[in-house]
């Protein structure tokens, strides 16, 4: 909790910081009196919006205190935007202080003699307006987005997967995040284009719910609903975690949705034996979750094609150690946001972040996911993978 009010307190003081360079510069910049009350106004809504969502973090009611596009509004200004221009400023705020201790003063001439350049002002005025109309742009193009997902096919050919399981599907959905991100529409759209796929099984990589237990009805709603021809099995992820694990892994247990937790249960498929098993979170550490996979493998039948079900792609350098030979995560999110490429924070963050990997015999896949924490997402769209596997 501490570490959250920490987090809170330094957002508070960069908006406040932000606040009064932006003004600053307006007026240097000759930016007119409406251009700095529209920013004031932009200011005082992300503050008061801040600080409404960490009231209803304590009371568990954001969905009823603020509008969904004013919470995607203030994530997305103190996630992304803020950072981007709350550092830049203040670095060079402390450069300007530190040049003027060491360098003699200079005589400046009278402002009179000296107007600022028609380009200097155009500059200062998009530097300081910029910021607030990207994030509101963001902000509507996330109301756009917002129930859109899509159904990925991959052929994924597995070495040494036995002949009798080629051809074998699998709906790998991920990171619904139940919550103040998820509607109604979407959350009906996911279950019926799941169970579309008409898959021999439904694997669940984890965060069913955003953080708050009130959502857990609607998780084992959407568990208990899949429809996979030899079953529907789940692991749980951080986020299920946050809000008294104990009453997550109690409900989830009595609901009896097929949440694994430390098991692995041997199915029958197609006449051939194949074994599910999931770990519980093992924290971000790799040693965490190495030791999570580790904790799992006496329990490995070794006459079985085995899934690892884990919610964070790491748990793969154990499995792949194991020579488990598919392993099923999320997490990563694809990173949410990518410019081009691999320019982006799915590269920056994870060794395996989106797709298809491999190591010697053993195989990755890891779902962008099929919800958001986060409002907004570039080029790593929500999904659903559909595997249909291969005998390579």
């Amino acid at each position: 909790m501490w570490f959250v009010l920490s987090i809170i307190g330094l957002m508070l003081a960069a908006d406040a910081w932000w606040w009064w360079y932006a003004d600053r510069a307006a007026r240097k910049a000759e930016l007119s009196k409406r251009w700095r009350v529209a920013i004031g106004i932009f200011m005082s809504l992300t503050l008061i919006g801040l600080v409404l969502l960490l009231a209803a973090r304590i009371i568990r009611m954001e969905a009823m205190i603020m509008p969904e596009w004013a919470v995607k509004m203030v994530f997305i200004w103190h996630f992304l935007l803020l950072p981007l221009v709350f550092l830049p400023s203040l670095a060079g705020r402390i450069a300007s202080a530190v040049r003027r201790v060491i360098l003699p003063p200079r005589i400046e001439p009278l402002p009179e003699q000296a107007p600022i350049s028609s380009r200097r002002a155009f500059l200062a005025q998009a530097m300081i307006i910029a910021p607030p109309v990207v994030t509101l742009a963001m902000t509507g193009q996330a109301a756009i987005d917002r129930d859109d997902f899509r159904v990925r096919k991959i052929d994924l050919p597995i070495p040494n997967l036995p002949p009798a399981l080629d051809g074998l599907t699998i709906a790998h959905v991920a990171d619904p995040h139940i919550g103040s991100f998820m509607s109604d529409a979407k959350f009906k759209a996911i279950i019926q284009r799941t169970n579309d796929l008409d898959a021999d099984l439904v694997l669940h990589a984890g965060d069913l719910i955003n953080h708050s237990l009130k959502d857990l009805p609607d998780g084992i709603e959407m568990l208990r609903a899949f429809r996979g021809r030899y079953g529907a099995y789940s692991c749980q992820g951080n986020h299920d975690l946050i809000d008294k694990p104990f009453i997550f892994e109690r409900d989830t247990r009595r609901a009896d949705v097929g949440m694994l937790l430390d098991a692995a249960p041997t199915l029958r498929i197609k006449g051939q034996n194949v074994q599910i098993m999931a770990p519980r979170w093992g924290g971000r550490t790799d040693d965490g979750l190495n030791k999570s996979v580790n904790r799992l493998l006496p329990l490995r039948d070794n006459n079985a094609f085995t899934i690892l079900l884990a919610h964070h792609p790491h748990c793969f350098d154990a499995a792949a150690n194991a020579g488990i030979p598919l392993t099923l995560c999320g997490h990563t999110h694809g990173g949410q946001i990518r410019l081009f490429g691999d320019l982006g924070f799915g590269p920056l963050m994870y060794r395996y972040w989106s797709g298809a990997y491999r190591r010697n015999d053993s195989t990755i896949v890891v779902s962008n996911g099929i919800g958001n924490w986060f409002p907004l997402r570039l080029n790593v769209p929500c999904e659903i993978i559909h595997l249909t596997l291969r005998h390579a």
